[in-house]
């Protein structure tokens, strides 16, 4: 693996000096600031005071005024309302906002929602579940994460005499967006809106605050912890207005309202009342959300989080934390097939795609195993499964640095369908045309990079030349929450010497080691997770290494230490 340092911004004139002198932050701090593209200090204001800063304006949409105003005369008249949405966690919560604030706020219960099934129906709107949904007595049905391109099922709701509400913040194909919706809410199409990074349910909430707004109803942080859950789990990078949303929505998971939240947390083994953070949210409470949608239906965490029934919350949370189990089993075993396959035919200097095909693999896991495989093996990665239709369906996933999308466009005559990013893509393919696909796509991989292109690159933000302290660590802990565009910060020493090594349960090690910093000795703990027999032989008392790592603060006994947690040594 490869090391390389992050290149930061150029400071503006004087930027530099006023953080150290109003904050003494020392020299690697100013790094991650600049790394992070924070180079102003109105910047840097707007950073560590994102609890007192405000939202953006949900009428900075374009289509907002006339959204409002078809849900308030939508209410008014008492027609049935449908909220359409998506079967991840993102389309689950934003469901969840706006059917709370319809029933909780609004006190309108001609509502109600749809999510197709992952298995049956696959991703966004579709006319047989429309006509369904106008059967039922719809008369407007607002989409939640999906529909920007869903021209023909627009189309085909406003020849029924249903007007339909497009919110969404997925990128809008300038071919299908849907001209016949009543009004799109979508930040890519709306130029004055300045959050381009907006999730679902960040769109959704933005909705809301403005119906909310328009009727004179007081919201204050009600539903905010679901946007929050939505736009951790959804990856989406970290702008201003997404770490506000988060910040606020992590306060409110720390002490919920919600009955459903609280049985999750319950189920999840997380004690009441502890702080939450992304931690807790991505890897302990969105898998849960996200399991029904993979392995059975996303209607079951809705009902969860739309329900007041405390026995009845605890029944769907424990399901839904059985479920994320048997999702995690089902993931285990196709990655160990999938790689036990890979491994005998895999010759780096010439397969730049990975496909692996299993007709009988549940299609709710296949970009689960796609990105364990683009993980472990640093290659594109494509799962492939027979469905219903008799056609193969995929899901892929890149490395940081190949644009995958770029890859499947050169390959589009050999697709009946395809879509997504740079680092994520799913696919409709012929079981015939598999062989072709993975030729021609790889065959433009080789075209496009080198073997170099694929080895993995360590970023660090640093080399650290002076002690670390407790205090500057606090510095930091005030630019969270981190993710995607704020990643956590790290750092490298250089030399540092091993004093002591100790072994703990869990394959964890912790050892002891001196830096020589800014003159003097400095001391610190490291921890090293899941440490191999090769680390043992390495990481030995009176060994130097050279170690990337994270730094954090541990509390024990009410005395507070560094604890640097080791992403790579040599």
């Amino acid at each position: 693996m490869k090391w390389s340092q992050r290149q930061g911004a150029a400071p503006a004139p004087g930027y530099i000096e006023k953080i150290k002198n109003e904050f003494s932050a020392p020299d690697y701090i100013i790094s991650v600031l600049l790394n992070r593209g924070i180079a102003e200090y109105g910047k840097f204001t707007e950073l560590i005071d994102v609890d007192n800063a405000p939202l953006s304006s949900p009428w900075f949409f374009e289509d907002m005024e006339k959204a409002v105003s078809v849900i308030l005369a939508a209410a008014e008249r008492g027609e049935k309302i449908v909220i359409y949405g998506d079967y991840d966690a993102d389309g689950v919560t934003s469901i969840v906002i706006l059917l709370r604030f319809f029933r909780d706020f609004m006190n309108y219960s001609n509502v109600g929602y749809y999510i197709p099934s992952r298995q049956d129906e696959g991703y966004g709107m579709n006319k047989e579940a429309l006509s369904g949904i106008i059967s039922g007595g719809a008369k407007l049905i607002i989409t939640v994460d999906c529909g920007i391109t869903a021209k023909e099922e627009v189309e085909f709701c406003a020849e029924k005499g249903v007007k339909v509400i497009v919110t969404d913040h997925h990128n809008p194909d300038s071919r299908k967006i849907p001209g016949m919706a009543a009004a799109i809410i979508n930040t890519k199409t709306s130029e004055a809106y300045p959050n381009k990074d907006l999730s679902g349910s960040g769109t959704a909430y933005k909705l809301m605050l403005a119906v909310a707004e328009k009727k004179g109803i007081v919201v204050n942080s009600a539903l905010i912890d679901f946007a929050a859950i939505g736009t951790i789990t959804d990856i989406v990078p970290m702008s201003a207005e997404n770490r506000i949303i988060i910040r606020r929505g992590l306060k409110s998971l720390k002490n919920p309202a919600n009955t459903g939240i609280i049985a999750l947390k319950e189920a999840a083994g997380m004690e009441p009342g502890k702080e939450v953070n992304t931690y807790h949210v991505g890897y302990i409470l969105g898998p849960r959300i996200n399991a029904a949608g993979r392995l059975e239906h996303a209607d079951r965490a809705v009902c969860l989080f739309a329900s007041d029934d405390e026995n009845e919350a605890a029944e769907i949370a424990g399901w839904l934390s059985g479920i994320n189990d048997e999702r995690k089993r089902l993931t285990q075993s196709a990655e160990e097939k999938a790689v036990d396959m890979i491994e005998k035919s895999f010759y780096p200097d010439k397969d730049f795609l990975l496909v692996f095909y299993d007709k009988g693999l549940n299609s709710g896991i296949a970009g689960l195993v796609a990105s364990k495989l683009s993980g472990r093996f640093n290659r594109p990665s494509f799962v492939l499964t027979m469905g219903e239709d008799g056609l193969v369906h995929g899901s892929g996933r890149s490395v940081s640095n190949i644009d995958i999308y770029e890859a499947l466009q050169k390959a589009e005559a050999t697709m009946e369908k395809f879509g997504g990013h740079r680092l994520a893509a799913g696919i409709t393919i012929k079981e015939e045309k598999i062989r072709e696909f993975t030729e021609t796509v790889n065959s433009y991989l080789k075209s496009r990079y080198t073997a170099d292109d694929f080895e993995p690159v360590l970023y660090y933000d640093a080399e650290l030349t002076e002690s670390i302290m407790v205090k500057d660590i606090k510095i930091l802990d005030k630019f969270e929450p981190w993710g995607e565009g704020n990643p956590k910060p790290v750092f490298l020493i250089k030399k540092a010497e091993i004093r002591d090594v100790r072994f703990f349960k869990g394959n964890t090690m912790k050892f002891y080691a001196r830096h020589r910093a800014g003159g003097r000795d400095a001391f610190y703990n490291f921890i090293l997770f899941r440490y191999t027999d090769e680390d043992k032989d390495t990481i030995k008392q009176g060994n130097k290494i050279d170690v990337i790592f994270t730094p954090k603060i541990n509390l024990w006994n009410n005395t507070e230490s560094i604890v640097l947690e080791v992403k790579d040594y040599r």
